[in-house]
């Protein structure tokens, strides 16, 4: 009996330990695009905590997970958003010894994301493996203990998608009872749940061996050239610029577009095109438009992209306002901006993914962009006629 006793007693110890280091649901954020529910996300960890430096702790279990809210959702596009908030949110170092991990991770959204499904993200504390899932099937692993972090890092870093998703991902625990049900109710189909092995195990099908490249002699390698530099660490958007007048354009420039609106006012009245530059909403068809083929990613494209998206979001900063009457008032809020330059970095379109609730902060994000414009040129590693990128832009006053 004793015996029995004592086993039964090391099975409740062992399911304790189990139970104490199973991440706790930490909070939830709703992604809003063009005003319409996109997603939500949530943010496990073994302890509870609204502090990000305590949820980046290497040392516990944690988990980011997805639930699809969108009829359809495009996973490049999921995925190009994450990795934008990468960019910004981690240090130089971090983007260089993470980005052959950021190729493996970037290369497991395919086509479409549907309603229900689940992406979940597990970091297991004692091994330092990140694992991703998708209706809990496996997509993939990152051996990497610092991997983690960089995910989690675009969530709850200091230039997050908005300061409502990071601050509600740091609820402690105290997640809205609402969202949470609809959380919960997210479930995908059985037949979904097939569809998704399926692809798996067509993907990790094994394919003939192709032939292995000649290796380079030791003159190629010297040659090769280093990794850029980087510089992406980005700094609060609107705080510097409280007490700073934005960035003029040069003497030239203005003259230039003083000229245009006297010549324009001149001219006779008649309906005028809608400048591509003015923020409106989405069409349907852009928001489901059909994938497109790209080039396989690499570890320097990656590179190559967080750099450029750095460099335009530091150049937008900069041409930044409050408004003072928004200030007066004590009005705060996000604005998520999606932008299109040419490759000599003229604005194309500027749309509004996400508004504030004050007209005020959306027009200001709206014209910081204009008046941003010309941004750099697009670098020849990207190859690209055009870029598209999202402008987060944080309107909070000092504490």
């Amino acid at each position: 009996m004793k015996s029995n006793n004592f086993v039964i007693a090391l099975l409740l110890f062992a399911t304790a330990l189990t139970a104490k280091a199973a991440p706790l649901l930490n909070g939830l954020a709703l992604e809003q695009q063009f005003n319409k529910d996109r997603y939500i996300a949530a943010v496990y960890s073994e302890r509870l905590s609204g502090n990000a430096h305590e949820l980046l702790d290497n040392s516990m279990p944690r988990s980011l997970q997805v639930r699809i809210i969108a009829d359809r959702l495009s996973a490049r596009r999921f995925r190009n958003q994450w990795m934008e908030g990468i960019a910004i949110n981690n240090a130089g170092n971090t983007l260089s010894g993470q980005a052959e991990n950021m190729v493996t991770f970037a290369n497991l959204f395919k086509g479409r994301f549907i309603a229900g499904d689940q992406l979940r993200v597990d970091y297991a504390a004692d091994s330092g493996t990140t694992s991703i899932f998708l209706n809990d099937v496996l997509l993939g692993k990152v051996a990497d203990r610092e991997f983690f972090n960089t995910l989690l890092n675009a969530w709850i870093g200091p230039v997050p998608p908005s300061t409502e998703f990071r601050d509600n991902l740091m609820r402690s625990g105290n997640v809205d009872s609402g969202l949470l049900a609809t959380y919960e109710s997210l479930k995908p189909a059985d037949d979904r749940i097939a569809q998704v092995t399926d692809m798996v195990e067509q993907r990790n099908e094994p394919k003939e061996a192709a032939p292995e490249p000649a290796k380079p002699e030791p003159a190629q390698v010297a040659a090769a050239k280093p990794k850029p530099e980087l510089k992406a660490d980005i700094p609060a958007p609107t705080l510097a610029s409280l007490g700073t007048p934005p960035v003029e354009k040069p003497a030239a420039a203005r003259q230039q577009a003083s000229q245009q609106k006297t010549a324009a006012a001149q001219a006779p009245s008649k309906p005028q095109p809608l400048k591509p530059t003015k923020s409106r909403p989405a069409a349907p068809e852009e928001e489901f438009e059909d994938e497109e083929e790209e080039a396989p990613l690499t570890a320097d494209m990656i590179l190559a992209r967080q750099i450029y998206h750095s460099m335009l979001l530091r150049h937008t900063f900069k041409h930044i306002r409050y408004p003072k009457r928004a200030q007066e008032r004590g009005q705060e809020g996000s604005v998520r901006l999606n932008v299109t330059i040419d490759a000599k970095g003229k604005v194309k379109d500027v749309t509004t993914v996400q508004e504030s609730r004050y007209a005020s902060l959306n027009r200001e994000a709206v014209d910081a962009v204009e008046r941003a414009g010309p941004f750099p040129a697009t670098p020849s590693q990207l190859n690209m006629d055009e870029y598209r990128f999202s402008v987060p832009i944080t309107f909070r006053l000092p504490d």
